[in-house]
């Protein structure tokens, strides 16, 4: 599937699934890639287990899954998950943080917020990067 050009949704619908544990966030996006596929059930093959038991069944039995993009970009060593474009419509997240009471002296509620700031643009600019050095299927 990493050699198409276009990726179809009938392509991926035939390929057997690894489902996430239950309650994981992840089951929402299998559950959205079973609408866009417009198919009844997707066949799973391997449910849950630990994050490498997932990669290792992939790897070994050439089975899709969905993986939050951080995994993806730690496993590029091992060459042994790719990524497939297949656009999965995804619900606006949103990311928290807790900060000093605002009775905190104004000074450290401003190094909390700046630190976030800088660590907020910095994992834009490197998810960015890696969403530009991420060879699509070609």
């Amino acid at each position: 599937m990493t050699r198409k050009r276009r990726l179809t949704t009938v392509d991926v619908a035939d390929f057997p699934w690894v489902a996430p544990l239950p309650g994981s966030p992840l089951l929402s996006d299998l559950h959205s890639i079973r609408l866009i596929l417009l198919v009844p059930e997707l066949s799973i093959r391997y449910s849950g287990g630990l994050l490498m038991s997932v990669i290792n069944d992939m790897a070994e039995t050439n089975a899709l899954a969905v993986l939050p993009l951080s995994v993806v970009f730690a496993q590029r060593p091992e060459n042994r998950i790719a990524v497939l474009p297949l656009d999965i419509p995804q619900p606006t997240g949103s990311l928290g943080a807790f900060a000093p009471h605002r009775t905190a002296p104004l000074r450290r509620r401003r190094a909390v917020r700046g630190a976030c700031d800088r660590g907020i643009k910095e994992l834009k600019h490197l998810i960015k990067r890696h969403e530009n050095a991420v060879v699509w299927g070609r």
